[in-house]
């Protein structure tokens, strides 16, 4: 009787142990995110996706959708998170399949060229098949990025939008800066004065 609850306790013990890298590689995420940018009609913007991973991912698929009718394709490159793998255009997407280096890091970076003159265009982040060295899969999550258009009397850095750059601008980016406050995909853009 003795040795029947031994064993018992001890197949259970072993049916736990074996389960927890199971559930550690269920509970494995990645985060893609593409930035916001502004610029006025006839600009080249560049828009920069990035992995955001606590492991290390060995491979994925990540693509970039745009509507070729308000923005054109000019460019990309690789980022410092890649360590193989091919960047493509489709006519309406940037598509990177391959391998990453580093978990935190830049995966590619697009050009789009501005071809209408006025609106807010959303950038749309997909991701398949992401594995790391052993196959476990991960659980994605995605967060579009929008390319805004200014119109000649819009000023960069003016977040408030009332026609100068002040203090209040400033303390909305800061604010933002410190996660107490976000701003909009517009203000984001306004923002960036870069």
């Amino acid at each position: 009787m003795k040795t029947t609850k031994f064993l018992a306790i001890l197949v259970s013990i072993v049916l736990i142990v074996m389960s927890f890298p199971v559930i550690n590689a269920s509970a494995q995420s990645v985060t893609y995110s593409a930035n916001s940018v502004a610029g006025a009609k006839g600009e080249t913007v560049t828009v920069t996706v990035k992995i955001s991973s606590g492991s290390k991912i060995w491979g994925s698929n990540v693509s970039l959708a745009y509507n070729s009718s308000e923005l054109q394709y000019v460019s990309s490159a690789k980022g410092d998170a890649v360590s193989n793998g091919s960047l493509h255009n489709t006519g309406s997407s940037v598509n990177f399949s391959g391998t990453y280096k580093n978990g935190d890091a830049t995966v590619f970076t697009a050009k789009f060229k501005i071809l209408k003159t006025s609106g807010t265009y959303t950038l749309k982040l997909t991701s398949t098949e992401n594995i790391d060295y052993n196959e476990n899969t991960y659980s994605c999550t995605t967060k579009n990025g929008s390319v805004t258009v200014l119109n000649s009397t819009t000023i960069r850095g003016d977040v408030t939008g009332d026609g100068k750059i002040a203090a209040t601008d400033a303390r909305m980016i800061l604010q933002s800066v410190a996660a107490l406050k976000p701003l909009s995909n517009k203000q984001l853009a306004l923002a960036d004065i870069n």
